[in-house]
């Protein structure tokens, strides 16, 4: 093998080689992009969760206190809708956390700071 040769073969792997660590930082990048957008849709869940929450502790408050029923129940019609949408979320949640999580994240990184 002439020079010339060796010369064209070392500049042809090293494209070879340039070509995959652009398509594995390409890879990474577009995971971590598809992670941090995973990321924000689950903390916007959570805090829709928990205002409804809120919402549901006023409204057996109201029924309670304000109404003067001895009972509340999860089939009560002041709280089921509420009830409802909280579930709605929870199982909205759950499955981004699994999609997060095969996306490669970690259970700690959705922990709040």
């Amino acid at each position: 093998m002439t020079f010339s040769e060796k010369m064209r073969e070392f500049v042809d792997q090293g494209i070879k080689s340039s070509k995959d660590l652009v398509k594995q930082a390409g890879d990474k990048a577009q995971q971590w992009g598809e992670m941090g957008v995973l990321k924000l849709e689950i903390v916007q869940l959570r805090s829709q969760s928990e205002k409804l929450t809120a919402r549901l502790g006023a409204e057996v408050y109201e029924v309670l206190v304000e109404k003067g029923q001895k009972t509340v129940g999860k089939d009560s019609p002041a709280v089921r809708d509420t009830i409802d949408k909280i579930e709605e979320l929870q199982r909205l949640i759950d499955a981004k956390e699994e999609a997060f999580k095969k996306a490669g994240g970690k259970e700690e990184d959705l922990t709040p700071q």
